[in-house]
């Protein structure tokens, strides 16, 4: 009787731990469309655009796996880095990305922003999204690449109209590497930074 009750309470919280958990893939649903929404949120907000601008820089920084997309964009160069220029760089990248493409989010003041599909690719997933503008009806699609990492998602990737944020850099920064050297590389990326810091 014990070891059946014990079995009964054990399925009711396994089943409770399902239910919350629930499909993987509704779960990307869930994050991205909250993601989405909030930075349309705050494009809309009427306080001034440095405010919407760190807002958003703060939102996107929250769900980026700014280490694993630095490692992924140093590529082959990452191996042959020291240990501090592997550490300096993963700093400086999170900075770089974080204040190039979050004020691009404050002119999304749109109408709204759907999550259309999720499908499942090499242990990741892509959520095929649109954003509708306030003064167009054209929607811009977007993806985002998601993965789950210690027990949350992430974004990896932001893919607008077909082109990877990381795909594009990680071409840009190992061209850049191979011309210049990493460490000479690394001291240009933190002037990039200082700047994007400095610029209104």
């Amino acid at each position: 009787m014990k070891k059946f009750l014990t079995l009964i309470i054990l399925s009711f919280f396994i089943n409770s731990a399902m239910a919350q958990t629930g499909n993987p893939a509704d779960n990307v649903v869930k994050f991205i469309d909250q993601l989405g929404k909030k930075i349309i949120s705050i494009a809309a907000e009427k306080s001034p655009d440095e405010v919407r601008k760190q807002k958003i820089i703060a939102e996107i920084d929250r769900v980026i796996d700014s280490d694993w997309i630095a490692h992924f964009v140093l590529g082959k160069n990452y191996k042959d880095a020291t240990d501090l220029q592997r550490t300096r760089f993963m700093d400086l990248y999170r900075q770089f990305m974080i204040n190039t493409y979050g004020p691009k989010f404050k002119n999304y003041n749109g109408k709204r922003f759907n999550v259309l599909s999720v499908d499942q690719q090499s242990g990741f997933y892509v959520a095929k999204c649109e954003f509708v503008p306030k003064d167009s009806d054209v929607a811009i699609n977007v993806q985002f690449r998601v993965k789950e990492r210690n027990g949350k998602l992430v974004v990896l990737d932001f893919v607008t109209e077909g082109i990877s944020l990381i795909e594009t850099q990680r071409s840009e920064f190992n061209s850049a590497i191979s011309e210049k050297g990493i460490e000479k590389f690394i001291e240009d990326l933190a002037v990039r930074v200082k700047e994007l810091k400095a610029k209104k």
